[in-house]
């Protein structure tokens, strides 16, 4: 008996020219790697409903203007069960601000109000929060000597204790650069 294979869809909100690989590359704007040339402002996405398994959108959230909107879109264009890998500057680190282009910033428990917290009535996407990551000094190598020795240890402690570390220890260390998180899409039955 021979398996039929299925191709994993993937795309790359936002991709920039620096798309993740075997993904589809969607942006405003028609760069190396683009496959779809679309504003991320407007919805709908050229995409069907539960077309797509996973989804990277890295640094892209905090330019929308509609934050629920676009999470209400790629709730629908992707499949039940499938993946949305998320990076997103945090309201402590300075490049959340340093942009004039950014229109907001994140906390590690932002995207619970997609179905976990108590206010998600508000909106009908649901997403399963699968692994959150608050990374510290992405930028370290053009950082001061002393956050480079600290950057390890600070690291370590952010990944053992998120909520102290988000809420103490940022404003000790000089702010959290980015939070990585991987959401799960939660779909009804059909």
């Amino acid at each position: 008996m021979v398996e039929r294979l299925t191709m994993l869809t993937v795309l790359d909100v936002g991709c920039g020219n620096k798309k993740v690989p075997n993904a589809i590359g969607l942006d405003a704007c028609l760069l190396p790697g683009v496959d779809v040339v679309h504003d991320l402002d407007c919805l709908p996405y050229p995409f069907a409903a539960d077309s797509v398994d996973e989804i990277h959108i890295n640094h892209v959230l905090e330019h929308i203007p509609n934050v629920i909107a676009t999470m209400e879109e790629l709730w629908r264009i992707s499949r039940p069960g499938a993946k949305l890998h998320i990076r997103v500057p945090h309201f402590t680190g300075i490049l959340a601000w340093k942009d004039p282009t950014h229109r907001r910033s994140f906390t590690s428990e932002s995207f619970a109000y997609f179905g976990e917290n108590d206010y998600s009535y508000y909106t009908h996407a649901r997403f399963q929060v699968m692994s959150v990551r608050l990374q510290y000094s992405t930028q370290a190598k053009n950082s001061r000597w002393i956050a480079r020795v600290l950057a390890r240890p600070i690291q370590w402690l952010l990944d053992r204790h998120p909520t102290f570390g988000e809420r103490h220890l940022a404003y000790l260390v000089g702010g959290i650069d980015e939070i990585q998180i991987t959401l799960k899409t939660i779909k009804p039955a059909h």
